[in-house]
């Protein structure tokens, strides 16, 4: 994603984006995100859903828990690939960065 987020807006930089995210948890408590969506420079929602999952893994850094995602996207034809995490305490989601 050549444009990144940052507090909902798009930026140049890329680090810690929140982001809106739908999932769905199977009966095992397993968490699949099907999309997520950002608000760009020009307050426009932008909506990406998301083409492969390519791994998933638990994160525990300094005491704080997060399921990690490595997906792939498709922006503007291409196929971008990112790190998104989801916070276990705060129950939040964010990109965490670009790969």
């Amino acid at each position: 994603m050549e444009n990144q987020v940052h507090d909902g807006i798009y930026h140049d930089n890329q680090v810690n984006i929140p982001i809106q995210l739908l999932s769905i948890t199977d009966r095992d408590g397993k968490i699949t995100p099907l999309w997520f969506r950002v608000e760009t420079e020009e307050h426009e929602i932008k909506k990406f859903r998301i083409e492969d999952i390519i791994s998933r893994s638990d994160k525990n850094f300094v005491g704080i828990k997060e399921k990690q995602f490595v997906c792939r996207i498709e922006q503007d034809g291409m196929s971008k690939t990112l790190e998104m995490r989801y916070n276990t305490a705060t129950q939040k989601w964010r990109i965490f960065q670009f790969l």
